[in-house]
Formats: C-alpha cells, sequence, structure tokens
C-alpha cells in the first residue's frame, strides 16, 4: 500500500473511532464533571459533525484492512457518509423532545453512537464472519434503545425486538458455521470464485439469507417492526428505517450476486414478491402513522429486493433509493414527533385539519407522502423507476408488474394521510408542539425529496459511481 492508499486508509478509519471515542464521551465524561450533564446530546453531534469532515473523496481502488475484515472503497464511503448524515439528522430530533427519561445520564447518545458504529462496519464488512460481529454491535444497541423510555409500549417493542432479534442471530450464525464446514474462507471475493455450492453450503446460505432478512425487515421475517416502531421512540423508529436497513441491504446484495441462477434466486424473487404484496395490504388497515409507516417500511425493502434482478444497474438504483427513501421517512418521522402526544404517537385522524392549522407541516408531509408513494416529480417517482427499469431490462417484467401493481395499491393509504390534512375539518381543540429543531429537519427533507427528484442526475451518478465497487 502506497503512502497515498496508507493516509487515506487512516483518514478513513479515523471517522468511526472518533465515533467510538465520542460514545464513551457521552456516557462517562458527564459522571466526573456535573456541568456537562444535559449536553451529551450537544456533544454527539458536534462529534458526528466532525466524523462527516473526515469523509474525503476515495481512491479509485479497494483497500483491505485487518486482513480483508473491512474493505475502504468509494462504496464505503458513500455509505458512511449516508449512515452519519442519517445520524445527524436522528440527533437533531432527540435535542428537540429528549427521549429518555430525565433522570437518565448519557445512554441514550452512548448507544445510538456505538449503533451507527456497528452499522458503518457492517456496510464495510469484506467477510461473513466481520458481517456477523458488526450485525451484532448493531443490534443490541437498538434493543435497549427501542425500550429506553421504559413505558409499556417501550418495554413490550424493546422484549419482542430483542426475542425475535436473537431468533435472527441464531439463524445467522448457524448458517455461518453450515457454510464454513465447505468454504474455509468466508471473505465475500472468495465466496464469489467458489462456484456451485454444496447442499450443506446452499442451507447455510438460505439460513443466513433469512438472518439478514430479518435486518431488512422482508417478509415474513418483518414481524418485530410494527410493534416496534410505534412502541419505540419516534426518533429511534426513524434510525431504523431510514439507516438500519441499508445494512442488512448491502449484505443481502452482496450474497444475491454469487447466484446467477439457482434456488438461491427463487428464494429472493419469492421474498420480493411476497413482501411488496403482504406489507401494502397489511398497510391499507393501519390507522396508526407510525404503524402506516412501519408497514410502509417494509414495502419498501420489497421494492429494493425487486431492483436486486436489475444486476448492476439495479443496485446502481438501490444506492440512490436509500438516501431517497430516507429522507422521506426521517421527515414524516419527524413530522409525527411534532404532532404526538401519547407513547404510541398519533392516528391519521390526528392530522384532520392540519393544512389549516399548520399549512407548511401539512405541506412537507403530503411531500413525503407523495414520495414515498412515487408521485412525479418527486425523488421517490425516480427511485422506483430506476429500480424497476433496471429490474425490466433484465428480463424480469412479471416481478415488477407486481411491484407496480402493489404500488398503485399504496396509494390509498398514503392519500388517506393526505385526505385527513386537507379534507377533514381540525378536531376541537387540537395542536401541535413547537417545531423548534425539528421544524429545520422537515424543511430540509421536504427540500430534499423535492431537490433529489428535479435534478436526480447528481445523485445517480454519486451511487452510480459507489456501485462498481460491489
Amino acid at each position: 500500500m502506497n503512502a497515498e492508499l496508507t493516509a487515506y486508509a487512516s483518514n478513513a478509519m479515523s471517522g468511526p473511532l472518533l465515533l467510538a471515542a465520542a460514545a464513551f464521551t457521552c456516557l462517562l465524561l458527564p459522571l466526573f464533571f456535573k456541568a456537562l450533564r444535559g449536553t451529551q446530546g450537544i456533544m454527539a453531534l458536534s462529534a458526528v459533525l466532525v466524523v462527516l469532515s473526515f469523509i474525503k473523496r476515495a481512491p479509485l481502488t479497494e483497500i483491505s484492512c485487518f486482513n480483508g475484515a473491512l474493505l475502504l472503497s468509494p462504496a464505503a464511503a458513500y455509505l458512511w457518509a449516508f449512515t452519519f448524515a442519517v445520524l445527524a439528522f436522528i440527533i437533531l430530533l432527540s435535542l428537540y423532545r429528549p427521549p429518555a427519561q430525565p433522570d437518565s445520564g448519557g445512554e441514550y447518545y452512548f448507544l445510538l453512537l456505538m449503533a451507527a458504529l456497528g452499522l458503518v462496519t457492517l456496510m464495510a464488512a469484506g467477510d461473513l464472519f466481520t458481517a456477523f460481529i458488526a450485525l451484532e454491535l448493531l443490534s443490541l444497541p437498538l434493543y435497549a434503545l427501542a425500550g429506553i423510555r421504559r413505558s409499556k409500549p417501550g418495554l413490550e417493542a424493546a422484549y419482542k425486538y430483542f426475542m425475535l432479534g436473537a431468533f435472527g442471530s441464531a439463524i445467522t450464525v448457524m448458517g455461518i458455521a453450515l457454510l464454513n464446514a465447505t468454504h474455509p474462507d468466508l471473505a465475500f471475493a472468495a465466496l464469489m470464485k467458489a462456484g456451485a455450492p454444496e447442499p450443506l453450503a446452499l442451507a447455510g446460505f438460505v439460513l443466513i439469507i433469512a438472518g439478514f432478512a430479518f435486518k431488512t425487515a422482508l417478509v415474513p421475517f418483518h414481524m418485530w417492526v410494527p410493534d416496534v416502531y410505534e412502541g419505540a421512540p419516534t426518533q429511534i423508529s426513524a434510525f431504523m428505517g431510514a439507516a438500519v436497513k441499508a445494512g442488512g441491504v448491502i449484505i443481502l446484495w452482496r450474497i444475491f450476486r454469487i447466484f446467477e441462477y439457482g434456488p438461491i434466486r427463487e428464494l429472493f424473487w419469492w421474498l420480493a414478491v411476497i413482501t411488496v404484496v403482504a406489507a401494502n395490504l397489511l398497510a391499507l388497515a393501519q390507522t396508526s402513522l407510525k404503524r402506516l409507516l412501519a408497514y410502509s417500511s417494509v414495502a419498501h425493502a420489497g421494492y429494493l429486493a425487486v431492483a436486486f434482478f436489475g444486476g448492476q444497474r439495479g443496485f446502481e438504483a438501490v444506492l440512490y433509493y436509500l438516501p431517497v427513501y430516507a429522507m422521506a421517512t426521517i421527515g414524516a418521522f419527524a413530522v409525527v414527533l411534532v404532532l404526538e402526544k401519547g407513547e404510541k404517537g398519533p392516528v391519521i385522524d390526528d392530522l384532520a385539519g392540519l393544512a389549516r392549522t399548520h399549512p407548511w407541516l401539512a405541506a412537507a408531509m403530503a411531500a413525503f407522502m407523495f414520495s414515498l408513494a412515487g408521485v412525479p416529480p418527486l425523488a421517490g417517482f425516480f427511485a422506483k423507476f430506476f429500480a424497476f427499469s433496471a429490474a425490466v431490462n433484465s428480463g424480469n417484467t412479471a416481478l415488477v408488474a407486481v411491484a407496480v401493481i402493489m404500488s398503485a395499491v399504496s396509494m390509498y393509504y398514503y392519500l388517506r394521510v393526505t385526505v385527513a390534512m386537507y379534507m377533514k375539518p381540525a378536531a376541537a381543540g387540537a395542536t401541535c408542539g413547537a417545531p423548534g429543531a425539528a421544524e429545520a429537519v422537515i424543511f430540509t427533507m421536504a427540500a430534499g425529496v423535492i431537490l433529489a427528484g428535479v435534478f436526480s442526475k447528481p445523485v445517480l451518478t454519486l451511487a452510480a459511481a459507489a456501485a462498481r465497487w460491489f
């Protein structure tokens, strides 16, 4: 490795190391200096902004670190920038309305930063062992964050998430063990060159796919999503919907591209079909806004799986899709945060008359709903268009037809939100909190879903450059 690559690798690794240092600082420093108590959010946000400054243009090569455990490339730089940006907005929402108990210390920000550290490690993992360790580093803090308010809905969400997550982790490690019995080298590059897998290895791949499908929330591994999104603090629901899904998507793509045909491809085909159909149909019956967004998240996981069948062009669409979907999701959950009064968040009817009482808030929420539905010229339309067109060009017309039909079905429940805001009278005494920092997040995300649609080419160019390194 020459001096230039060494300098880049050192600079890139400084970001995650600083994130880990900031996590322990938020947890421990206020214990010794009482004057710093209550400032952990500012410390965490400052650290994330500094970490973002470490994201530099990556050289056009792949740098292997720790004997191939981590792979630094333009793809890793793109995904890390995406993750840290999402994290900054989640911390802003947490400053607006602290999700933890008033008597808690810095454990919330410690857990949030450690979860982000696990996520960036997962995105850059070079082998399945590293991916599993990163998955656990991501998951364990999230179990605690789901119940950090210690309310009944939150504790129920944390318990369900932990039990199902433990089951998913057990499936994953069993799959890795079976695969390792026939493949001593579990690096993704080595698996690509291994040829047709033996039956034992094939069983291992199936179990690994099931484990990461749980984190991505593909049906039938989505059971945790509605209850956890509803019971967890809204900021954590937004983080799980916007960023955590991306880690599972990256690993599933690495496995998907190993197989050009065969039962694994058929498994992904059925996962995509069942996910888009079940999630959209189940979303039709939801009245809780957070549960509706949960099923929307599951449906979009299905659309991402459809994009896999577009090959390299499809994965370019996936990398464009992730930030576009994240903006709409963060923005929608930010509106929920402004409106919520109870532990489980508002129902759709709580938005009645919002266009009259808070027109800017209603307009932003409508933009998020239309982007998630895929209405032009918003960014969500182009994300679906690029994903579906890539799959069609690869000969998967039937799969895309199912996705398009179910995307049309989704218009109904997204429009329910807009109809409530613009066509129903406001309830007597209906109010919402003063936006504050949430206002900045909502405006930024609304501008993002509009500009990333109208000017989609720059984002798609970045995504295409990153996709070449997978």
